[in-house]
Order: C-alpha cells, then structure tokens, then sequence
C-alpha cells in the first residue's frame, strides 16, 4: 500500500510538472529587446512623399474559442475567441493598403474553424483585388492564404514579401501558389518605409517570416500591428508567449525571439502610450471598444 501511495505521488508529481512546462511556463529568460525606436519608426513612415491612409478597418473573415493558455501561457483555460482578421488602411484619391489576407473556406474547415463567414471573406477578397500594396504579418495559412488562395500573379504582385513568407518552407507549402514567375523579397531585415505612413518592421520570430508594421494616419493616429508574435492583447501586455505546447510542438516557433519582440512592443508603446497595438487574432479586443481602439468594424467599401 505504502509502495502504491509513493507510485502514486509520483505520477501526480510528474503530470503536474508535464502541464506546468507545457502550458504554464511562461519564463521570458534573459532576452534583450530590440533596437527600434518610435523615433526610427516615425522617420520612416515621413520618409515617403504621398497620401497617407486615413483609418483603419477589420473584417473577421473567421473564428474558434480555443483555451486562452494556449496562445498567452498561463493566462488561464477560459476559452477565447481566436478570430482571423484582415485590416484596411483606405487611401483618399488611391487604392487602399491591406495588410495579412485571412483564410480561405477550404482552409478554414482545415483548421476546425468553429465559423467561417463568406460575406466577410467576400469583401476582403474585393479589397485584395483593389488594393495598390498588401502586407503579410507572417507566413501561416491563416494571414497569407487568402491572397494565395485567389490564384492570382497580378495579385501576388501587389505584395512585399518577406523571404520567409516565399513558397519553399513548411508553412508556405500548405498553400497551392499559382504557376508563374518566381517570387522575389522585397523587404529585407531591417525596418523599412514601405508607403506613406506605413512601415514593415522585420521581425523573424513568431515565423521566420514574421514582421510588424506600423501606420501612422494622416491625422497622426499610431498602430502597430504584432501578428502573432502578440496573439492577444495580454501577450504583449502581460509579456506571455505561446504555450510550448504549441511554440515548441505544434506551431515551432523562436522562443527567445518572440519574448525579444514581446519586450520591444511594450518599450514601443512606453514611448508612445497613444499608439494602438493590434494584436493578430483578438477581435474581442477590437470590437469591445472599438471608439476607443480608433479600428472600424466592417470595411467602409
């Protein structure tokens, strides 16, 4: 009996260390955040002469609850809705800016969304097809498939990719790429002015073809959209990664670097404590007080 306690014990020992290391574990280490500046950033985004956007819009083209611990270690089991998202950046007298594209409804039944929402994707597809300039926050099929997915050159023409964002790597290979020209970067690892007010920040991470980017509007409204390098708002906030269950198993993903780039978007919005940060998948944080976030729900077009 004594032997069977002590066996016992054992396990709950081990099962508890197993759940603490794989979903809890939220050690961000001794990782240095990174030289960027919200005085580079501002340069940048006054380097080029033009029309900068206006406003900010979101369409939820997706969503699943899935538990929060997941995607901001140790941030608790209450389930969260994790939404896919593509934002709209309207450009007076031009066409807009998009940055990441969503998912496809293949995809999207792929990945267990919970909801799909074909009116949504309809319009981000409209926009895609109009836009003069698309950004991708990162590689996954969730942020860069829709445009993929609309099996258009031209299209894919309107992109600044990263190299990491290129056909030829675990992620990008999900996708079925039209035949065509070979793709090339155009963004290479270091912050670049990419239109007026909008600036690709490098950020190899989340994915190796991870980046940032900032818009400052016209009227001198900042926003800096993480991808998924923050999730949610209480990543960056809170400076939680993603559960190693998922960064180190299922989703592999830079650790230290994520916890780097977590610790350079506080110390961004330190600087500038107006800015919005716009996490990649929470909606709920956009919608909840969208007055407030300066995003509008629904693109204008």
């Amino acid at each position: 009996m004594r032997l069977f306690k002590r066996i016992l014990l054992l396990l709950v020992v081990v099962l508890a260390a197993t759940y603490y290391w794989l979903l809890l574990d939220n050690r961000p280490g001794d990782a240095a955040e990174k030289p960027v500046t919200i005085a580079q950033l501002r340069s940048l985004a006054e380097a080029m002469p033009g029309q900068k956007p206006v406003a900010v819009e979101v369409e939820q083209v997706a969503y699943r609850r899935l538990p929060g611990n997941l995607f901001a270690a140790g941030s608790g089991l209450k389930r969260r809705l994790i939404s896919v998202m593509v934002f709209r950046l309207p450009v007076p007298g031009g066409q807009p800016i998009m940055i990441d594209s969503g998912v496809t409804a293949a995809a999207s039944a792929e990945m267990g969304m919970e909801e799909f929402l074909p009116a949504a994707r309809g319009r981000a597809d409209t926009q895609l097809r109009a836009a003069s300039l698309v950004l991708l926050t990162h590689e996954h099929i969730d942020h860069q498939g829709g445009i993929v997915g609309l099996g258009d050159n031209k299209l894919l023409g309107k992109v600044r990719f990263t190299a990491g964002q290129l056909p030829g790597n675990r992620w990008t290979d999900m996708m079925i790429w039209p035949k065509g020209p070979v793709l090339q970067a155009t963004i290479g690892n270091t912050p670049l002015a990419v239109a007026p007010g909008v600036v690709a920040i490098p950020a190899p991470s989340h994915t190796p073809g991870s980046q940032m980017i900032f818009v400052r509007l016209a009227d001198g409204r900042e926003f800096l959209f993480t991808g998924d390098i923050a999730t949610l708002a209480s990543s960056w906030i809170e400076t939680r990664a993603r559960a190693r269950l998922v960064g180190d198993y299922l989703a592999p993903e830079d650790r230290a670097e994520v916890y780097a780039w977590l610790k350079t978007i506080k110390a961004l919005h330190r600087a500038a404590p107006a800015m919005q940060i716009v996490p990649g998948h929470d909606f709920e944080w956009i919608d909840h007080a969208k007055d407030k976030r300066g995003i509008k729900v629904r693109f204008s077009q």
